[in-house]
């Protein structure tokens, strides 16, 4: 197994301009198995990944989400414990 520390930003800026535009997890594809859910301060769900390929872009079905902060689970797999925390759209 890697033992390359997974890196979770606390903040992206999905705005369109080409920098921070997506929630880039480094170190991530090293667990193709991963899991991701992101939701919100009232607990619901805005976002779903088994494995992370494609990193969110702040949206949820297809709409932006407004700037806030959002509660994240990733479950690395491969015995690994979950981790959790906080990431914050801003616009």
């Amino acid at each position: 197994p890697c033992n390359t520390r997974i890196f979770a930003p606390d903040i992206f800026t999905p705005n369109g301009d080409g920098y921070h535009d997506k929630w880039v997890i480094r170190y991530l594809d090293t667990y193709p198995d991963c899991k991701v859910v992101v939701f919100t301060r009232a607990g619901q769900k805005v976002f779903e990944s088994k494995g992370y390929k494609q990193p969110w872009d702040g949206t949820l079905n297809g709409k932006s989400l407004p700037s806030d902060t959002y509660y994240y689970i990733i479950e690395p797999q491969s015995g690994r414990k979950p981790i959790t925390g906080y990431v914050t759209i801003i616009k």
